[in-house]
């Protein structure tokens, strides 16, 4: 499972080796400024398997509903977010950012409510 922590000044997804490999990528830093809102989400992989256009992967592995690892546009626009997340698993996070690389960050996890204080404190 990915874990989102507060490194210095910074948000890191830290992904596992399988999901590395999966989403082509290692882990995800961005700039604590740059975070607009952290919220809990119910089915995390919905956000995914809702992009459009169809093929909205740009790196990464994706199977819709089982699981969704890297780099994918954010709806029609050429705007990037980067997910890790697993669909079995019920809830997870969704970072909104402003001004970083990607638009958001939707991440699978076991214990949403607390990494979102951890994050927002």
């Amino acid at each position: 499972m990915a874990d989102v922590a507060r490194e210095g000044n910074e948000i890191v997804l830290k992904l596992s080796t399988g999901q590395r490999i999966m989403a082509m990528h290692r882990n995800v830093r961005v700039p604590e400024s740059a975070v607009k809102s952290v919220d809990v989400v119910d089915k995390p992989i919905r956000r995914i398997q809702g992009l459009k256009p169809r093929h909205s992967k740009v790196f990464g592995g994706y199977w819709p509903g089982w699981f969704a690892y890297g780099t994918f546009f954010d709806g029609a626009a050429h705007r990037l977010l980067f997910a890790a997340v697993n669909g079995r698993k019920p809830r997870g996070l969704e970072i909104t950012l402003d001004g970083a690389k990607y638009t958001r960050l939707i991440v699978s996890h076991d214990h949403p409510d607390e990494a979102k204080t951890a994050l927002t404190t």
